[in-house]
């Protein structure tokens, strides 16, 4: 992963160039194991413990190379940005809350919109402000753009300590199996949950960072072998959005992701 000098963090990319494969990553097929060997009766007392294991992982769904589920699905705590106080740019720190809150965290997005860090949207200079060191602009009412996972992660800490942990950079499977521990992740994406073509270069004191006004922020809360589903922050529930798309434009937007275990 690629890393914005001086401020050892996520650049997306430099020079208008994305970085980050194009490609989503492929998923592996339900591994069933053969009917010969699922009806063996010559076994010993190991062998067919270990077998009604694999018996019981075929008709569960569940891949016997990593015995992770093949799909899954979490009952995430659903907020609206828009809800008064409205945050209009707040996803970010919205999709926040509603992770802390999944993990029994008492906590309201305005609550993280008051706490997180800011920049302006312009200095004086001419220079753009970084997400990766505040949220850029106005949250509640814009102009503003948004804020990458630097500043979420150092937020999530001071609720969750340790049980944070920044994700930005792994491969999406690792988001998956978070997933399927029964850990929600929250994401950079796109708002329309495929690679766009509206990417940009701002000067900013500390160089040069790759931003989208289309750029968007949800919680995965489940996945299937077509689908990610996600509590959009602007109140919608389990949303079904297209797997490989997503996968896409979450590596567009650097594969930035914050988990609580």
């Amino acid at each position: 992963m690629n890393q914005l000098v001086k401020l050892g963090v996520t650049a997306l990319f430099i020079s208008g160039v994305p970085l980050g494969s194009s490609e989503a990553i492929s998923t592996e097929e339900v591994v069933t194991p053969e009917k010969s060997v699922l009806e063996s009766t010559q076994t010993s007392d190991t062998d067919a413990e270990f077998l009604d294991f694999y018996k019981t992982a075929a008709v569960n769904g569940y891949n016997s190379a990593s015995s992770q589920p093949t799909e899954a699905l979490l009952d995430v705590p659903i907020l609206n940005q828009m809800d008064s106080p409205h945050l209009y740019n707040g996803c970010e720190v919205t999709s926040l809350a509603m992770m802390l809150l999944y993990k029994g965290f008492e906590v309201t997005k305005n609550e993280l919109a008051d706490a997180v860090a800011r920049v302006p949207l312009t200095y004086s200079n001419g220079d753009k402000g970084n997400p990766n060191t505040g949220f850029v602009g106005n949250m509640e009412d814009g102009p503003g753009l948004g804020v990458y996972h630097g500043p979420i992660f150092e937020l999530a800490r001071k609720y969750a300590g340790d049980k944070a942990a920044d994700l930005t950079g792994q491969p999406f499977k690792a988001l998956l199996e978070q997933v399927a521990e029964g850990n929600p992740v929250w994401v950079i994406t796109t708002s329309t949950f495929a690679p766009v073509s509206s990417l940009e270069t701002w000067q900013t004191r500390d160089g040069a960072v790759g931003i989208t006004y289309s750029m968007h922020s949800v919680v995965i809360t489940g996945y299937d072998s077509g689908h990610i589903y996600i509590n959009n922050p602007y109140g919608m529930t389990n949303q079904a959005v297209d797997r490989e798309n997503f996968i896409k434009a979450w590596e567009q937007m650097g594969e930035q992701a914050v988990v609580i275990n």
